[in-house]
Formats: structure tokens, C-alpha cells, sequence
């Protein structure tokens, strides 16, 4: 559970930050506080779904009476098929 809190921290982080520096880059300038305040907006849904999936997976888990690894190796076995 920690570690997909720290991928969606850090892809969080992550979108900022490059949206941040892409409006440094554009010709007419734009405001880095509402450039900063556009890429939270658009790095909240992506979180939301990467806590929804991680979710739905740990629910299917427990119902089947699963681990979380276990869910992991079922879904790489899936991905590969």
C-alpha cells in the first residue's frame, strides 16, 4: 500500500513540476502560480484513478482470500497473455 502512495506522490510531484517548467518554455508567458495550480487540478484525477484501481484490486484480493502479491502475479499473468 505504501509504495503505490509514494508512485502516486511522486507522479503527482512529477506533473507539476513539468507543467511548470513547460510554461517557462511557451512564448507568451504564462503565470507560474495558475500553471501551478492547472497541473494539481489535472494530477488529482490521475491519482483517483490510480487509487481506484489499486482499490478495486485489493478488494478482489480479500474477496477471493488472495495477498496482494498474489494479485500481482495474477495480473502480470494476465498482461503477459
Amino acid at each position: 500500500m505504501v509504495d503505490i502512495i509514494n508512485f502516486v506522490a511522486l507522479s503527482g510531484i512529477f506533473n507539476v513540476l513539468f507543467f511548470w517548467y513547460a510554461s517557462t518554455k511557451m512564448k507568451s508567458k504564462a503565470d507560474p502560480i495558475k500553471t501551478f495550480i492547472v497541473s494539481f487540478v489535472f494530477s488529482v484525477p490521475l491519482s483517483l484513478l490510480l487509487i481506484g484501481v489499486y482499490t478495486t484490486m485489493l478488494v478482489y484480493a480479500v474477496k477471493h482470500g488472495l495477498s496482494e502479491d498474489a494479485m500481482w502475479e495474477y495480473m502480470e499473468q494476465e498482461e503477459l497473455q
